[in-house]
C-alpha cells in the first residue's frame, strides 16, 4: 500500500483516514472479516451444543480460541517484521479461508466431529493471531502521521461493530441454516481482505537496514523485547495498557450476568446491550480529536477513566435496560479513548522495521490484561454480587490511572 498521496492530510473529522483509498478498502474489508469472524465463534459456540452435553468441552471452544493470543503473539509480531506483509497477509487470509471452509463442508456432510471443531478453531485462531500484527503494522504507513490516532479508533471501531452484529446475524443463519453456513459465511468474508492487500506496496523504509532482512523469527523475537525494554516511555505504555485492560474487562466480563440477574432480558435486548458499548466506542472517536487539542494525554486518559468508572457503577447498580444501555455507552467511550491515546502515542515511537513485534507486545497486554481481569472480576462477583464487582473495578480503575499519570506519563515531562 502506497503513501497517504491521495489523502487530504490533517483533514477535520473523526472518519478522515477513510479518505485514504487503501486504507479505507482495507477498514472496510476488514469490517466485514471481523464481522464474519465473531459469527464463527458463535457458530463454532453453537455446534459445540449439537456434539455434546460436557459443558467442559463446550467451553473448550472458547479456550481453543483464546489459547493462540498467548502462545503466538509475540512471534507473530515477528514475522510481521521479518518477512514481506503483503505476502503474510493474503497467505494469513487465504488459509483462514480455506480453513472455514472446511469446517463448513464437514458441517453440511454432518461429518463434525468435537475433537475436530476444537482442532480447526485452534488452528484458525493461530492464522489470525498470526495476521494481527501485520494489520497494526501497516497503518501507519497508510496515513498521515497526524492522522494515526484516528486511524487506529476506526480500527477499533470495526472490531466493535463485529462485535455487536456477528452475534445477530450468526443467530439469523444457524436458525435458517445451521452452524456450517455461519462458517461458510466466514470463509467468504476473508476474501476482501485478499482482494485489496494485492495492491499493498510497502513504503521502502530508511530504517531497515540489510542486517534486518534474514534475521531469525527468535531472533527477532528477542531483538524486539530489547528494543521495548531500552526505549524510553514504552515499557510505561505497555504496563498502561495492561493495567487498563485489567480493569476494564470487568464491564464485558459481567454483562452478561447483569443481563440474566438484574434486567432479566431477552436475546434481542442481550443484543441492543452488546451494540451499546460499540456505540459509546464510535462516540470517543468522534470527539478525542477535538479533546486532544485541547488537553495533554494523561489528563484525557485520566478523564476517560473516571467516564468508563461511572458507566460500570451506574451498570453495575440499575435494574433498567436504557439505563445499563447508557452505561455501557459510557464504558465503551471510556475504555476505547485509554486505548487509543495510549497505543496510538505507543505506536508513533516505533520505527517500521520493529512495529510489527512491539505492537505484538501490545497484542500480548491486552490478553494478559482482560484474561486475569476477567477471572477476577467473576470470582468477586461470585463471592459478593455483580455489582459490587462492578465498583471495585470502577474505584481500582481510576486510582490506578492516577497512580500510573505520576509514574507512568504517556506525554514526557
Amino acid at each position: 500500500m502506497t503513501a497517504p498521496t491521495d489523502a487530504a492530510v490533517g483533514a477535520p473529522g473523526p472518519w478522515s483516514p477513510l479518505r485514504v483509498r487503501l486504507f479505507r478498502n482495507l477498514w472496510l474489508a476488514s469490517v466485514v472479516s471481523n464481522v464474519g469472524t465473531v459469527m464463527h465463534t458463535v457458530g463454532a459456540s453453537w455446534a459445540a451444543t449439537e456434539l455434546t452435553e460436557s459443558p467442559t468441552l463446550i467451553g473448550l471452544v472458547q479456550t481453543a480460541w483464546a489459547v493462540p493470543g498467548f502462545l503466538v503473539a509475540l512471534p507473530a509480531g515477528a514475522l510481521a517484521d521479518v518477512v514481506d506483509r503483503r505476502r503474510l497477509m493474503i497467505v494469513t487470509q487465504l488459509v483462514s479461508m480455506a480453513l472455514a471452509g472446511a469446517l463448513a463442508v464437514l458441517a453440511g456432510a454432518d461429518a463434525l466431529a468435537m475433537p475436530v471443531l476444537l482442532a480447526f478453531t485452534f488452528v484458525l485462531s493461530t492464522v489470525l493471531t498470526l495476521a494481527a500484527p501485520v494489520f497494526m503494522a501497516v497503518t501507519p504507513e497508510l496515513v498521515d502521521r497526524s492522522e494515526l490516532g484516528k486511524a487506529i479508533g476506526l480500527n477499533v471501531i470495526s472490531s466493535n461493530v463485529a462485535q455487536s452484529l456477528g452475534p445477530a446475524f450468526a443467530g439469523v443463519i444457524i436458525a435458517i441454516a445451521g452452524a456450517g453456513a455461519v462458517f461458510a459465511v466466514n470463509a467468504a468474508s476473508f476474501l476482501g481482505i485478499v482482494v485489496v492487500a494485492r495492491s499493498y506496496r510497502p513504503v521502502p523504509d530508511p530504517d531497515r537496514g540489510p542486517e534486518h532482512v534474514a534475521e531469525p523469527v527468535w531472533q527477532a523475537v528477542r531483538t524486539g523485547l530489547r528494543y521495548v525494554r531500552h526505549t524510553p516511555r514504552l515499557p510505561g505504555l505497555a504496563a498502561r495498557i495492561a493495567l487498563s485492560m485489567l480493569c476494564t474487562s470487568a464491564l464485558v466480563a459481567l454483562m452478561p450476568v447483569v443481563a440474566r440477574r438484574q434486567l432479566d432480558v431477552t436475546p434481542s435486548q442481550f443484543g441492543l446491550l452488546s451494540a451499546a458499548i460499540g456505540v459509546g466506542a464510535v462516540g470517543a472517536v468522534w470527539l478525542l480529536p477535538r479533546v486532544n487539542r485541547r488537553l495533554p494525554p494523561d489528563v484525557v486518559v485520566f478523564m476517560a477513566a473516571v467516564v468508563w468508572a461511572s458507566g460500570a457503577v451506574v451498570v453495575g447498580a440499575t435494574h433498567s435496560l436504557p439505563v445499563a444501555m447508557a452505561g455501557l455507552a459510557l464504558g465503551g467511550a471510556g475504555s476505547m479513548a485509554t486505548l487509543n491515546v495510549v497505543f496510538t502515542t505507543y505506536t508513533e515511537l516505533l520505527p517500521s522495521w520493529v512495529r510489527g513485534r512491539a505492537s505484538s507486545m501490545v497484542m500480548l497486554m491486552v490478553w494478559l490484561g482482560t484474561s486475569v481481569g476477567a477471572a477476577a472480576w467473576g470470582a468477586i462477583a461470585s463471592a459478593t454480587t455483580a455489582g459490587t464487582s462492578l465498583t471495585v473495578a470502577a474505584v481500582s480503575h481510576v486510582c490506578l490511572t492516577a497512580f500510573a499519570s505520576s509514574r507512568l506519563r504517556i506525554a514526557p515531562r
